[in-house]
């Protein structure tokens, strides 16, 4: 962001918090703490030189901050192939990056905690999409007495029935993992 006082909104609570924990003596500190301080004090504009990783972190999610304050929403893959290098395509792969389960492992609280108030955030947006497309089918079939068809005229439904056949040829060539499987074999209304 380019005004280091400017803070989002959605900011507010958190950095609530970590004045209070700034305020505490070091010794009483978890090291988790202290991380999340140095990050927090980074993020503000406190310190006036912090560690080079602390800086890169806190630049790239002022740069979320300002992509969120300028298009109203988390930035966006984009869908063409191949992909074009766009400020927002960048942001996307920081992003996805961020997301790895090694990376957000090595995450202290006040990163994760900084990242989880993003508006819209997600640490599996995928999961939560095809989840919500399961919870979809099964609404479908529940208020229709029917699976959905892929000729039919509602595009809504059309869509839903290209999502359950994804889901059985991604079974039949091994790549649905088997958490998936089992969830879609456990569902009310079988899809496998």
């Amino acid at each position: 962001m380019d005004a280091p006082n400017r803070t989002p909104d959605y900011v507010a609570e958190l950095h609530a918090q970590y004045a209070d924990i700034t305020n505490q003596p070091s010794k009483l500190l978890t090291v988790d703490e202290r991380r999340g301080v140095e990050f927090y004090l980074a993020d503000i504009g406190q310190p006036e030189r912090p560690s080079i990783a602390t800086a890169n972190w806190v630049n790239f999610v002022h740069d979320l901050d300002d992509f969120i304050s300028d298009v109203g929403r988390l930035p966006r893959a984009d869908s063409g192939r191949p992909r074009t290098t766009t400020q927002e395509q960048a942001l996307v792969d920081r992003l996805t990056y961020q997301r790895r389960p090694e990376v957000r492992a090595a995450h202290c609280r006040y990163q994760a905690h900084r990242l989880e108030s993003l508006p819209g955030f997600r640490w599996e947006p995928q999961e939560e999409r095809w989840a919500e497309q399961l919870m979809l089918h099964q609404s479908f079939w529940g208020q229709t007495g029917r699976a959905p068809r892929r000729n039919a005229p509602d595009p809504a439904e059309r869509a839903l029935a290209r999502w359950a056949t994804q889901q059985r040829v991604a079974h039949r060539n091994g790549s649905l993992t088997p958490p998936r499987a089992r969830r879609l074999r456990e569902a009310k209304y079988r899809i496998l």
